[in-house]
């Protein structure tokens, strides 16, 4: 069977059969084995290349959040006309002022005040997800115009957190 899905934004195709309790897994450059276990519903182990791998899993409307080894990844079906649903390296400038929860998650602690001066990559809060807490970062200069949120809040990636103006629209 060969599967299209968006990894972050990109593209990947890999095919994938099952030989019994192991399944081959290409990308159409390499082919490995791959050994698939399910822990509980959200957490799966991996085993390739005798190597063990834990995955967590949480599903949102038409998006796969999973984080493997601290690394967190956004997993979606691409739209019909095989383009991503934004490009990778461009953000609008809602993105940039409306900060959003990378996945589903609690908010542990929020890190600013409003009408405080952030900088780019300056933790803005934190957020727990699947036992792992995630940063939320920066994404410009500027200050905090608004906090939506307060600790202890169970958000989703829909609503955004807080709002940011950036440093040239500062009164």
């Amino acid at each position: 069977m060969e599967y299209e899905f968006l990894v972050n934004n990109v593209l990947h195709k890999i095919s994938l059969e099952k030989k019994e309790n192991i399944f081959l897994v290409s990308d159409g450059k390499k082919t490995f084995k791959a050994d698939i276990c399910f822990i509980s519903p959200n957490v799966i182990s991996i085993l390739i290349e005798r190597r063990s791998h834990k995955v967590y899993l949480v599903r949102d409307k038409d998006k796969m959040y999973i984080s493997i080894e601290g690394e967190q990844f956004i997993v979606q079906e691409p739209l019909e006309s095989g383009e991503s649903f934004q490009k990778s390296e461009e953000r609008s400038q809602e993105d940039e002022l409306m900060i959003k929860a990378p996945m589903p998650g609690k908010v542990i602690k929020i890190n600013v005040s409003e009408k405080e001066n952030v900088r780019k990559n300056q933790t803005l809060a934190i957020v727990e997800a699947m036992k792992m807490e995630n940063e939320i970062k920066s994404s410009i200069e500027g200050y905090v115009k608004k906090i939506l949120v307060s600790a202890g809040d169970l958000v989703d990636s829909e609503n955004p957190l807080m709002e940011l103006v950036k440093k040239r629209d500062v009164p």
